[in-house]
C-alpha cells in the first residue's frame, strides 16, 4: 500500500522545551495507527504538527508523497479531519451546525451546503447517536456528548485521514463500543486512515494495527499491536507494573491494573 503520511526526522520546541525529538514513521493508506505514551510525551504535538497547526523545528512531514509545508490550510482540511480532545465554540451554534462545518473545506467561497451534503449530516447524526443532539447548543452539551459530535463533524468532513486525540475521553461503555465500530466501518467502506492518541492499552489493543510509543520526545518502540504491548513494554513506557491476559475470542492482549490489596 502507499504510505499516505510520512513523519521524517520531526523535531519541535516550546521556546526553548524540546517536545518532540527526531521522530520517524510512515503510515500507510488504510492502517489505523496508535500513539502511547505518558503525559507530556509530545502524543497531541505531534498531531498538531501533521495538521501544521504548530510548525516544526526540524524534519519534513509529506501527505500523500508532497511535503506538507506545500499545501494550503483549506487542502489539508480536505485531506486530514480532526477529532481534539477538546475544543470550544466561543458562538452559540447547535450540533447539527458544528457537523456541517465539517463540510466548509469542500466548499468554494461563494458556495453552500447542498441539500445532499445536509442528508449526509443527518446520516451521520444517526451513525453516532447524536441524532436527539442535534438542536442543542454545542457549548450546553457534556464532554461526552461534545466527543461524539467532534467524530461526527469529523466523519461528515469525509477525509482520506482521520486523526484523533483520546476519542474515547468521556466516552461511556456503549459509546465506546460505538465509537470502535464506526472507525472500523469507516476503514472498511472509505478505505479511510486513521491515527489516534489514547491512554487506553485495550482501545490500542483491539483497534490499532500498529503503535507507537512515545516518551520523553522520542520514538520509544513501534511495531504490530501484539508485538510491542507487553508488560515489559508498558513498564519501560509508563514505569509501572501491569497485568496482560489474552481475549479468549481474538487473541489480543487486555491488560488489568494490579491492585496493592494491602493497603
Amino acid at each position: 500500500m502507499d504510505n499516505c503520511l510520512e513523519v521524517k526526522n520531526v523535531s519541535f520546541a516550546y521556546g526553548a522545551r524540546q517536545v518532540l525529538k527526531n521522530i520517524s514513521f510512515t503510515v500507510e493508506k488504510g492502517e489505523i495507527l496508535g500513539i502511547l505514551g505518558p503525559n507530556g510525551a509530545g502524543k497531541t504535538t505531534l498531531l498538531k504538527c501533521v495538521l501544521r497547526k504548530e510548525r516544526i523545528r526540524e524534519g519534513e512531514i509529506t501527505l500523500w508523497g508532497k511535503k506538507i509545508i506545500s499545501y494550503e490550510q483549506n487542502e489539508i482540511a480536505r485531506l486530514v479531519s480532526y477529532v481534539p480532545q477538546e475544543i470550544f465554540i466561543p458562538f452559540s451554534f447547535t450540533v447539527f451546525e458544528v457537523i456541517m462545518m465539517g463540510r466548509y473545506p469542500h466548499h468554494s467561497p461563494t458556495s453552500f451546503e447542498t441539500s445532499e451534503e445536509a442528508e449526509m449530516a443527518k446520516a451521520v447524526l444517526r451513525e453516532t447517536d447524536t441524532w436527539d443532539l442535534s438542536n442543542r447548543f454545542f457549548n450546553e452539551l457534556s464532554g461526552g456528548e461534545k466527543q461524539r459530535a467532534l467524530l461526527a463533524r469529523a466523519l461528515a468532513q469525509q477525509a482520506p485521514l482521520m486523526l484523533l486525540d483520546e476519542p474515547n475521553s468521556n466516552l461511556d461503555i456503549r459509546h465506546i463500543s460505538q465509537l470502535l465500530n464506526l472507525l472500523r466501518k469507516s476503514r472498511k467502506d472509505r478505505n479511510a486512515t486513521l491515527v489516534f492518541v489514547t491512554h487506553d492499552l485495550n482501545l490500542a489493543s483491539c483497534l490499532a494495527d500498529r503503535l507507537i510509543l512515545i516518551k520523553e520526545g522520542s520514538l520509544h518502540a513501534i511495531g504490530k499491536s501484539r508485538d510491542i504491548l507487553t508488560p515489559s513494554s508498558i513498564r519501560a513506557l509508563y514505569d509501572v507494573e501491569i497485568n496482560m491476559i489474552e481475549d479468549p475470542e481474538t487473541g489480543a492482549p487486555i491488560f488489568t491494573y494490579p491492585l496493592d490489596i494491602a493497603r
